[in-house]
């Protein structure tokens, strides 16, 4: 199951905006706070990666100055992200073109391959279902829909319904995030808009258990 379009457009809004925000805002080296490193592109976040794999995500795509700069984020989350930012934040320059191609060529891939490892029965969901989980993920990191601590405990609710099947209840789950930060306009709003898009997805979700084809009467 590749993830819809209305999935890919929607992530590339809530992480960047449009051409002319990005341009005006986010062209150069950004730190969304608390524990994210420098992120560049479409929310590419440095500090949780390696040398291989930004040389992997970027060749190409950006030139060699270019990239050796983008490798110096690299590993570096929390406030040493954020000194690094503020020293240095006009030293890369990713334009919208390039930013749009490294997350749609490379990136969109990696997290469809992270969805469907992470979460069981993945590609019984609807592309329209599935892409609002891949923004999810994407977003919070796909680490959550594993781990017990309070923070992620919809996410980890998530999970066992993806196993039993349960899809109609994954939507409240999302929507129920919005406890984490109730002073954070962007997030409640970004998880609201993930829940109604997976449940405009619902009906074309696949049943986990499927009764077996009525075999042919015999004359």
């Amino acid at each position: 199951m590749t993830i819809a379009t209305e999935a890919v457009s929607f992530i590339l809004a809530q992480e960047d905006g449009d051409q002319v925000y990005y341009e005006k805002t986010e062209e150069h080296w950004d730190w969304p706070g608390g524990a994210s490193g420098p992120t560049i592109g479409v929310g590419y976040d440095c500090g949780y990666t390696t040398h291989d794999q930004c040389t992997a995500d970027w060749k190409g795509i950006v030139d060699d100055i270019t990239l050796l700069a983008i490798q110096h984020g690299v590993g570096r989350v929390g406030n040493s992200a954020h000194m690094f930012v503020m020293d240095n934040r006009r030293d890369v320059t990713v334009t919208w073109a390039q930013a749009v191609r490294q997350f749609t060529e490379r990136e969109l891939p990696k997290q469809e391959a992270l969805a469907r490892k992470t979460l069981p029965n993945w590609d019984l969901l609807s592309p329209l279902s599935g892409g609002a989980l891949v923004s999810l993920g994407y977003n919070r990191g796909w680490g959550g829909f594993h781990s017990t601590l309070p923070r992620f405990r919809e996410m980890y609710a998530i999970t066992a319904y993806m196993a039993q099947g349960r899809w109609p209840y994954i939507p409240t789950a999302m929507a129920q995030m919005v406890r984490l930060w109730p002073n954070v306009t962007q997030l409640r709003r970004r998880r609201a808009l993930e829940a109604q898009m997976f449940a405009r997805g619902l009906e074309d979700c696949k049943p986990l258990h499927q009764d077996p084809p009525v075999p042919p009467v015999v004359a």
